[in-house]
């Protein structure tokens, strides 16, 4: 039998077939439902027909939807309404946190179930194709200053999710609300007799000749539906959704209603994204074409075809629908074997599922129950009357049924009547086969649950995919009366989503769906550093992990993203990573020249004085690399970085503190206090005496040299001298020290830095990319400050001069956005690699707090590279104990080396530190793979994906593989850019391979 569907969504033309229709009201956009719209009053025509030898029969078809707004939606007379549910990612929630998890829906629907109606719902999890093109589109759009390469990176990555075919999982509870008609003894939520009911009727009837002309060639006839029963049936919709709260489902759009409705007729092919595709007046009113189809019922499966309305082309697709027909008699709850979660992440391709249910008052479930067990009692006393032993499955049987009614009985509860359907498509019949015997075969070992194909039922079995009531099925043996926790014990929410999720609050869209970093599952993961902050969260990421595990790479892309993008990126690099991937996007294969690294250390690339020319010149000027040990004295004075002068003193306190450790520190700390003070005490009065003479506070701030480090240490010098000249033998003794030391530091690698007659701050970070290298630095091999030694001490301390120097740097005003020309924050972002040298500390951690929590106002981001994540744990516990929010918003966890390193990562994930999933992960953790905290608290794994062969190189920081893979140019344009996935042959496998194995001895 060959079929023939027309669909429409209110509007009718004239085709001789029938159709499916909405109304939409003339008042409202095309595709928007109305309470005043027009549909077919024609229930639907069949019409065959054959020819000498020929057995076909054709069938035209019109399937009884009548109005849909963003509420409720009219199949025939009854009234449903939907939700879509939310994903929750499981992958590391503990026993009762899955148990919670798992009662969710039941505890959701219990509430739908008080009255004394059987309620008729309907859950499908289908799977969307995620459109890529239009999230990059959002994403360049919302960019400060896109470059060009960066509007093409997104778009490109767009096409590469397409190429991998992204699906996002989608879960929609339908229920069925009630019906137009009066006393029509169906189901529904609310009591028969409450029923909002519009006299006379719906069907006004086809009024004149010319109407009745138009409805019989049309099969669409004059319905009206009156907007007092519409806005009666919304507001019971809306209080159903009210008693679903807990489920934190949003309700079903006109939109996803299109979407849901089109899904099963296009099996595997891609959904349509427009709304509408035509629309036709219809008096006052419209109806729109929704899904135009055709298809054959064959014995086993379903032919879908499709046809390109540019081209004409078709596309066929292959659809069977499988019955869940016997389940294990007793099963125990276990998050591997839940139903939907192992449908949806433990099979190689989409099984939608489609569960039909019927949710039952308690009386009439126990009066159901009761005759189960009478009928299994009366059998088994019939087996013994005849002198037969009744088999132990039937005793079984009997056991159960007697446990279930006792259950009913002392909880009160309802009960459901629900059949499970498992639905897979396929490009041909072969493939179609081969997934369907190994759905079967994955069901049956794995869940111990047996599926069966129904043949000569797969058109009703497609058609109950639809929203709706569903046609009659002649396979209720395969119905199951069971718990309602049937459907939670599935984990149908269970998911893999994580990363950036947007948010409604009081109406308003917080935030955006960031870059592509990798994957979790066969979800794609987006993440950008600011939409943290966007939605209220804290200004931080943080990225940990043993050195090799890839802790890097996902840094300098996001390095590289961001920058592009137009945020204004600062680096502290002590390592020179970001100054080498910058190097390579600038000057290409020139890096491997052994004269590249002398240039680059002089500060001559790109000048007439160096012979390394850049080949992305445009990359090159937006992108300064600052070698701070090779600069000049002074740089890192804490009066010159700090905010203003009291912040400055502050900090002169804590390098001084930093350069000399603790003990010797408190043996001159008096010594310094005094000198601080006299210094300081100047240039008040300094300040004074300029606001005296007419300057105001502004300008007198900008005239007047702000005291230094070095005429801290001059005074102390001084005061010794003084002692020492008035016989002053005791101060001379207190004094002499305190000079010795701070006369030392002045000379001293690091130290040097924060001491100069005349100190001069860095030139203003106004480009893209700022990088400060420290070209030599060697980190404190301890994580415990009270084991470095003093050369240890001295790079600690500069490095965290450092940071409060980029913080400050990136603290700038409003700015006029280059694209829209409106005054904003330009987003900026602060990256520490190394950072655990920073927070191991306590002056430094209380600098990364200030950082952190200015960074949400100024919309500067602090990303925190690390092997160590203690320091940040004690940050971010330490805010949870003055009743802060977690400043880190998100976090990526690489390997770790030992089950004590991952019990420390595991509270920063938001886990308990003996977590031993989470422990056990991050030790199995494979290069490149990370557990992601994202910004809702979900924990999951992430496959970091570089994408490009051309980032893959200027992110590799293996000094054996990073030469082959940076031997080539990157092009220019990032259009011109490899897919990983295209690359035939690794240019660093290569030379490897090309190294001869040294001999044995």
């Amino acid at each position: 039998m060959s079929m023939f569907l027309l669909i429409l969504l209110g509007g009718a033309a004239a085709f001789f077939v029938v159709a499916m229709i909405m109304a939409a009201t003339s008042s409202k956009k095309p595709g928007q439902g109305g309470g005043g719209g027009r549909a077919s009053s024609s229930a639907g025509r069949s019409r065959s027909s054959s020819g000498a030898g020929a057995s076909a029969r054709r069938e035209d078809l019109r399937l009884p939807y009548r109005y849909a707004d963003d509420m409720i939606f009219v199949h025939g007379d009854s009234v449903w309404t939907g939700l879509v549910l939310p994903n929750a990612i499981d992958e590391y929630l503990n026993a009762q946190e899955l148990q919670a998890m798992a009662e969710g829906p039941p505890r959701g629907l219990l509430n739908l179930a008080r009255g004394d109606r059987n309620v008729e719902c309907h859950y499908r999890k289908v799977y969307q194709p995620i459109t890529a093109l239009t999230w990059a589109e959002d994403l360049n759009a919302i960019a400060w200053d896109p470059t060009e390469n960066y509007k093409a990176y997104n778009l490109r990555k767009a096409e590469y999710q397409e190429r991998i075919g992204a699906n996002r999982e989608r879960n929609v509870l339908l229920v069925k609300l009630g019906s137009l008609k009066r006393n029509s003894g169906g189901s529904g939520v609310m009591s028969e007799d409450d029923e909002p009911y519009d006299e006379p009727g719906l069907l006004r009837g086809v009024r004149g000749a010319a109407d009745h002309v138009a409805a019989t060639a049309t099969g669409v006839a004059d319905e009206y539906l009156s907007p007092s029963v519409v806005a009666e049936w919304t507001q019971v919709a809306t209080e159903v959704h009210e008693s679903l709260e807990t489920l934190r489902g949003t309700p079903l759009t006109r939109e996803e209603l299109v979407w849901l409705i089109r899904k099963p007729l296009h099996g595997d092919l891609p959904v349509p994204p427009e709304p509408v595709l035509g629309s036709r007046a219809w008096g006052p009113n419209a109806f729109d074409l929704v899904v135009d189809f055709s298809g054959e019922n064959r014995k086993t499966h379903i032919v879908l075809n499709q046809y390109d309305e540019v081209t004409g082309e078709q596309q066929t697709s292959y659809t069977t629908t499988l019955v869940a027909a016997n389940w294990p008699a007793e099963t125990r709850f276990r998050q591997s074997t839940a139903w939907a979660r192992y449908a949806a992440q433990h099979v190689d391709f989409p099984v939608e599922i489609d569960m039909r249910f019927t949710l039952i008052p308690y009386l009439k479930f126990k009066d159901r129950a009761d005759k189960i067990r009478g009928n299994l009692v009366d059998e088994m006393n019939d087996m013994a009357n005849s002198g037969r032993t009744p088999d132990t499955k039937l005793a079984h049987q009997v056991t159960r049924a007697q446990e279930l009614v006792d259950d009913i009985e002392e909880h009160k509860m309802p009960g459901m009547e629900a059949q499970i359907r498992f639905t897979i498509s396929a490009p041909s019949v072969k493939e179609l086969e081969r997934r369907r015997r190994v759905l079967e075969m994955q069901f049956k070992q794995d869940l111990k649950v047996t599926l069966l194909r129904p043949t000569r039922q797969q058109w009703r079995l497609l058609q109950s995919q639809l929203p709706g009531d569903a046609p009659k099925l002649p396979i209720a043996p395969y119905l199951r009366l069971q718990e309602v926790e049937q459907l939670g014990a599935g984990l149908p929410t269970a998911g893999t989503e994580l990363g950036d999720n947007p948010e409604q609050r009081s109406g308003k869209r917080l935030g955006w769906v960031g870059n592509l970093v990798g994957w979790a599952g066969k979800m794609p993961v987006h993440y950008s550093l600011h939409v943290g902050p966007a939605r209220n969260d804290g200004g931080g990421l943080a990225i940990v992990g043993a050195s090799g595990g890839g802790k890097s790479s996902l840094a300098l892309q996001k390095f590289y993203e961001e920058s592009e993008s137009g945020v204004r990126c600062l680096v502290i690099d002590p390592k020179t990573d970001f100054a080498q991937l910058c190097y390579y996007l600038a000057f290409g294969s020139q890096v491997n020249d052994p004269a590249f690294s002398s240039d680059a250390e002089a500060g001559l690339l790109g000048t007439p004085q160096s012979r390394f020319q850049p080949v992305n010149p445009e990359f090159w000027a937006e992108t300064e690399v600052v070698d701070l040990l090779k600069g000049q004295a002074g740089v890192l004075d804490p009066w010159v970085i700090a905010r203003d002068v009291p912040a400055g003193r502050l900090l002169a306190e804590s390098m001084l503190r930093g350069f000399l450790g603790d003990e010797d520190y408190q043996r001159v700390r008096l010594p310094v206090i005094e000198a601080m003070a006299t210094v300081v005490g100047r240039y008040n009065s300094a300040m004074r005496q300029a606001v005296d003479q007419g300057l105001t506070a502004r300008d007198a701030d900008a005239q007047v040299p702000r005291p230094t480090l070095w005429q801290v240490v001059d005074e102390v010098v001084t005061a010794y001298e003084h002692a020492v000249a008035s016989g002053d033998r005791e101060a001379t003794k207190d004094l002499k020290l305190a000079q010795m030391l701070l006369t030392e530091l002045r000379t001293l690698p690091y130290a040097r830095l924060a001491f100069s007659e005349q100190p001069q701050p860095l030139s203003a970070m106004r480009k893209r990319r700022t990088v400060i290298t420290l070209r030599g630095f060697q980190s404190p091999a301890a994580s415990d400050p009270r084991s470095w030694n003093p050369a240890e001490r001295l790079a600690a301390t500069a490095l965290m001069a450092v940071v409060e120097l980029g913080s400050q740097m990136l603290d700038v005003g409003y700015e006029k956005n280059p694209v829209t020309g409106e005054i904003g924050l330009r987003p900026k972002a602060l990256f520490v690699d190394e950072a655990y040298v920073v927070t191991a500390t306590e002056s430094g951690r209380d600098l990364m707090r200030r950082a952190l929590k200015q960074g949400r106002s100024y919309m500067a981001v602090t990303v925190l590279i690390t092997q160590q994540a203690i320091d940040l744990v004690q940050i971010e516990d330490s805010e949870a104990r003055s009743g802060g929010a977690n400043q880190i918003h998100t976090v990526f966890a690489f390997k770790q080396k030992s089950a004590q390193e991952a019990s420390l990562v595991a509270p920063l994930l938001g886990r308990p530190e003996d977590d031993p999933k989470v422990v056990a992960a991050l030790q199995e953790l494979r290069t490149g793979v990370c557990l992601q905290r994202d910004a809702d608290k979900r924990v999951g794994t992430v496959a970091v994906d570089l994408v490009f062969k051309e980032i893959l190189a200027a992110t590799d920081t293996n000094g054996t593989t990073r030469p082959a893979r940076q031997g080539v140019n990157p092009p220019l344009s990032v259009w011109d850019w490899t897919f990983l996935q295209e690359v035939e042959e690794d240019p660093a496998t290569t030379a490897r391979s090309a190294t001869p194995e040294p001999s044995a001895a």
